[in-house]
């Protein structure tokens, strides 16, 4: 910890304030070089914090899945600039055969939620969710409109995967990113690891960030959380068995934070893709203001890119996925940094500042 006292410091100021627990490593050029983890992961406060504690990553996960993407994309198996058709025919229903890979995974496709109803149950099957949203007419002119695809994109994007190598994505990112990486990270998680788990629960405040609070845009936001439901409401099936085995490709990932700080540093360090295929990833595709949360919005190839709110930190080309209730993963490129903030205690964005400070922190450590 040599060097990065203050790093310690943040962090320790976040765990007194949230008394819960809390998880922050980072990489660099490869190598950890901040392993922090303290408080309790659990409610009851019983469970200490650990280095191996997986937690649910929530949006976290469309990192993984983008990573997925873009080994694929590395390996020429997919063209992001082609049609979604080349890949998966059945996509060019309701007038989408001319929506591109780009659009999809930039949360440009106009599909942020299933147009019926569909339960927790319904969407645990991840080939039947794609087919749904492949029959499915975009809600505005495609690539007109950069509206957040809240649990569509995983399985959008869990489904091109499948379409091109022919595994289950869960499947996929074990076998080519986990494994390899020796990445604790798991989008279906065997009942083996179950004792590892954290939680997550809600700060008495919480809720989906609503920057618009008008009407029309809650009763999207609802649209988008609540079906199937996930966010909304006073449950929280992140923290139930059913939500660790289905691995919902949108947001069911559980991952340490030194797995998921391991992924972003394999990615900027050159053992998962090229440099080429970095540039391309780390390319704007959309950029707009989300209609339900009003968040501001800029997107590459699935991953979140650095935005006016300063999200991943003092550092421009900062890319990689938050996750509900204030988690962060992702690099800063050119430095070789890799980083990765899961707290237990979900707090709402706008009135978060806990990854700031840490990021803040550690660029002036650097």
């Amino acid at each position: 910890m040599s060097g990065f006292d203050r790093v310690a410091e943040e962090f320790a100021a976040v765990v007194a304030a949230d008394q819960a627990g809390a998880a922050f490593a980072v990489f660099r050029d490869g190598e950890q070089i901040i392993d922090l983890q303290s408080g309790h992961r659990d409610p009851d406060g019983t469970e200490p914090m650990t280095t191996d504690t997986l937690m649910p990553i929530f949006s976290g996960t469309k990192g993984l899945v983008a990573t997925g993407v873009a080994l694929l994309v590395d390996r020429g198996a997919i063209d992001p600039d082609a049609p979604v058709v080349r890949y998966w025919p059945e996509f060019g229903a309701a007038g989408k055969q001319h929506v591109a890979v780009r659009q999809l995974l930039s949360h440009s496709a106009g599909l942020p939620y299933p147009q019926r109803p569909v339960t927790r149950e319904d969407a645990a099957d991840g080939v039947a969710m794609a087919a749904l949203l492949a029959a499915q007419a975009p809600l505005w002119p495609v690539g007109s409109t950069t509206a957040y695809h809240a649990l569509t994109f995983g399985w959008l994007a869990g489904e091109l995967i499948r379409r091109v190598d022919g595994r289950e994505v869960g499947e996929f990112l074990r076998a080519e990113v986990a494994e390899p990486l020796g990445a604790d990270c798991w989008l279906g998680l065997p009942e083996s690891e179950w004792s590892r788990t954290g939680r997550r629960w809600r700060a008495p405040d919480y809720q989906v960030a609503n920057r618009l609070d008008t009407p029309e845009a809650l009763a999207y936001r609802d649209k988008v959380y609540g079906n199937p439901p996930s966010l909304l409401g006073e449950d929280a099936p992140w923290n139930t068995p059913a939500w660790w085995t289905t691995g919902m490709p949108g947001g069911g990932a559980m991952a340490s934070a030194r797995g998921m700080a391991a992924v972003y540093s394999a990615l900027v360090t050159g053992k998962l893709v090229s440099q080429s295929t970095m540039d391309r990833i780390g390319r704007e595709e959309s950029r707009g203001t989300d209609p339900g949360t009003g968040r501001p919005l800029v997107f590459g190839l699935g991953y979140e890119l650095q935005d006016e709110l300063g999200t991943y930190g003092p550092v421009a080309e900062g890319f990689g996925h938050s996750g509900a209730g204030g988690s962060l993963f992702g690099c800063w490129p050119s430095a070789g940094v890799s980083f990765a903030f899961s707290p237990c205690l979900m707090r709402t964005e706008g009135f978060d500042d806990r990854a700031h400070r840490l990021l803040a922190a550690l660029r002036a450590a650097l």
